[in-house]
């Protein structure tokens, strides 16, 4: 044999023995990339799953904000309605007296007038005039509660819209 067609033999050889590591290497260079892009289905799912999860915390975080501040709308608008209440009762506790009080001194004027009396006559003008001063002082001091009570219930209604 000369030394070409042992070349050529040599050649062939080397041929049968890089065919199995060439079949290796593209068997291996295949499961490799099958097992990145595994893991790249993977990941993005576990992105997908993480997005998921913030948002539906986000919008619960949400929800339970909302009804939070309905509840404190509630609250402050019950207190409203309580200080509402109570200052309409007081100013109706008022006007009760000042009617009771003149009504005590009308009953005096008249029997005084029906007794003819002229000193107790005098006495009940003077009452009657005491009476007048004392309304013209509850007006004032009812017209400062007034203003009071207005004062607190804008302040609450303020509070409320926030």
């Amino acid at each position: 044999m000369d030394q070409q067609s042992q070349d050529i033999e040599t050649a062939a050889q080397h041929q049968w023995d890089i065919e199995p590591a060439m079949q290796q290497m593209t068997d291996s260079m295949q499961q490799s990339f099958r097992t990145l892009a595994d893991r790249v289905v993977q990941f993005q799912e576990s992105n997908a799953t993480l997005a998921q999860n913030f948002f539906q915390t986000f919008v619960e975080q949400l929800q339970n904000q909302g009804q939070g501040t309905q509840q404190a709308t509630q609250d402050l608008r019950q207190a409203f309605e309580r200080l509402t209440e109570e200052s309409v009762n007081a100013y109706n506790d008022f006007l009760n007296s000042s009617l009771a009080f003149y009504q005590e001194a009308l009953s005096s004027s008249t029997q005084a007038f029906q007794q003819g009396i002229l000193s107790s006559s005098a006495q009940a003008f003077q009452q009657g005039r005491q009476s007048v001063e004392q309304t013209e002082q509850g007006l004032v001091f009812l017209e400062a509660a007034r203003r009071i009570a207005k004062e607190h219930a804008d302040a609450l209604e303020e509070l409320a819209k926030r």
